[in-house]
């Protein structure tokens, strides 16, 4: 059984002109919303059950609807209600509504959890900024209302100084959670189009507690008309454990970016000497 129930309220500022800073007008929308959740298990016991699609440790909130909830084989009783509000503000650009900042900010009420001793979870803020089309910002972070929540704050900002050129930045930070250790985390990321043919593009990802850049990913890129080739090389630390080098191959679909064809050849190197290879 699933009951949600929402409304809005809104207001327009069409005083408001800022052009460096993207508006064009400002409209505030305000949605406070809720989700009643109750699910009633009248079979077997996830306990029984050889688990195969089944839930697994994570800093977010369980989806509490259907199909959404794909652990089938975990599937129990609960009653879960998630409160939240929506706010948005919105701008005119080209002839159409942009939304130039959004807000999400949510938590549960576990009156029956399998998955959480806690009776409230965290209390999460989504937040989404892009004044301008060169500048995004968004941020996912989660605070505990009891002793039983942790920490985690998640940035990424995306930079376009020139059109050949994008950066991104980002980083992760977790503290007292019970399933991942605690952790600072930074990346950085860059793809520069050097023309219409040809492009690079790099990732690199630092622990902060370790003192160590724990991944990096070096790639060239070749557009071949409905397809783009990618080559390039990425080296693993696993916090203190042997250090692994990889060669990529990866065919992209430029018109479905999420279908690739990815081919890797990676190498274990330890103390001792070079590992054995495999693909």
């Amino acid at each position: 059984f699933n009951l949600e129930s929402s409304f809005k309220l809104s207001r327009a500022y069409e005083t408001v002109q800022a052009r460096r800073a993207g508006l064009d007008g400002l409209r505030h929308i305000v949605q406070p919303y809720t989700n009643l959740s109750l699910v009633y298990n009248a079979g077997i016991s996830p306990d029984n059950i050889l688990q195969f699609d089944r839930v697994v440790p994570s800093t977010q909130l369980l989806p509490i609807d259907f199909p959404e909830f794909t652990a089938i084989d975990s599937i129990d009783s609960w009653a879960i209600l998630r409160l939240g509000t929506r706010q948005r503000l919105q701008t005119r650009r080209v002839d159409s509504t942009h939304d130039w900042m959004t807000l999400d900010s949510f938590f549960d009420v576990n009156f029956e959890n399998p998955y959480s001793d806690a009776d409230v979870s965290n209390f999460f803020n989504i937040v989404t900024f892009s004044p301008v089309p060169w500048l995004n910002l968004a941020i996912r972070s989660q605070i505990p209302l009891v002793s039983e929540g942790f920490t985690e704050v998640d940035t990424r900002l995306y930079y376009t100084p020139v059109p050949q050129l994008s950066l991104g930045f980002g980083q992760a930070y977790i503290e007292n959670n019970e399933y991942f250790a605690n952790s600072t985390q930074t990346n950085f990321s860059a793809y520069w189009r050097i023309n219409d043919h040809w492009a690079v593009s790099l990732y690199e990802q630092y622990a902060a507690p370790q003192n160590l850049f724990i991944y990096q990913n070096y790639m060239i890129h070749r557009d071949l008309s409905s397809w783009i080739a990618s080559i390039g090389g990425q080296v693993r630390n696993n916090e203190g454990g042997p250090v692994e080098y990889g060669l990529l191959f990866m065919m992209t679909l430029k018109d479905a970016p999420q279908i690739a064809i990815p081919l890797a050849f990676d190498t274990g190197t330890d103390a001792a000497g070079p590992g054995a290879s495999n693909f």
